[in-house]
């Protein structure tokens, strides 16, 4: 399936931890509080893939918008109001990119190869299963059905249905680490993995992909 991919990049540096911020400062801006934009509506959340992602790419500020995403970020530059307050400072945000794509996103008979950074694959329940696994190859697959998963996720919130079945590996995994993220601490994975998906570089998977997490990065000079 053919989707539209939007990525804006800012000419204004931002550091991992303050995505949330720069986050906040957008949706501040707004005339009016599209739900695209930050995924709830009263008391209610939006459970489903977001269309608006909220990152830092090679330091600088960054939005990736896919699907009605892209029409709807339209808002935020018809506001006008990109004076903004990303934590203590202020901002005032200058377009640096734009990059407009249409990305067939779908299964193939060859794999292709990516880096999974920030990624947080792991609920209470997972996580209890991932801390009595015996081996790392175990824990491996785990991880990789939790990121068939996330992938088929994706698929739905985009209205793709895959065809074929979707196949994951994971070829290199770094040590985990934690992050805290609206107050909870999470264990956060670094890791490369083939798959026979065709996935949009720097967009998200898995928990809070809208916060800069579970970001794709095409390996482009390995083939499967």
């Amino acid at each position: 399936m053919i989707v539209n991919i939007l990525t804006i990049i800012f000419d204004n540096e931002l550091r991992a931890h303050e995505v949330p911020l720069f986050r906040g400062a957008v949706i501040n801006a707004l005339n009016e509080k599209n739900i695209l934009f930050h995924n709830h509506e009263g008391d209610t959340f939006r459970y489903n893939y977001p269309l608006i992602q909220y990152k830092t790419l090679r330091g600088k500020a960054a939005m990736v918008c896919v699907g009605e995403g892209t029409q709807a970020v339209g808002e935020f530059f018809a506001s006008g109001n990109f004076d903004v307050i990303i934590g203590d400072r202020n901002e005032k945000l200058q377009l640096f990119r734009a990059e407009p794509r249409r990305y067939n996103i779908q299964v193939w008979e060859q794999m292709f190869h990516y880096r999974l950074r920030r990624w947080l694959p792991l609920n209470s329940e997972n996580y209890k299963r991932y801390m009595v696994c015996d081996s790392l190859a175990e824990r491996c697959v785990l991880l990789e059905n939790i990121l068939k998963g996330n992938i088929l996720s994706m698929g739905k919130g985009l209205g793709i249905d895959f065809d074929k079945q979707v196949k994951c590996a994971i070829s290199k995994l770094d040590e985990p680490y934690q992050v805290t993220v609206k107050g909870v601490k999470l264990m956060c994975f670094n890791v490369e993995f083939c798959c026979n998906v065709s996935l949009p570089a720097h967009i998200g998977l898995g928990k809070h992909a809208s916060l800069n997490h579970g970001t794709v990065y095409p390996i482009i000079n390995k083939k499967g």
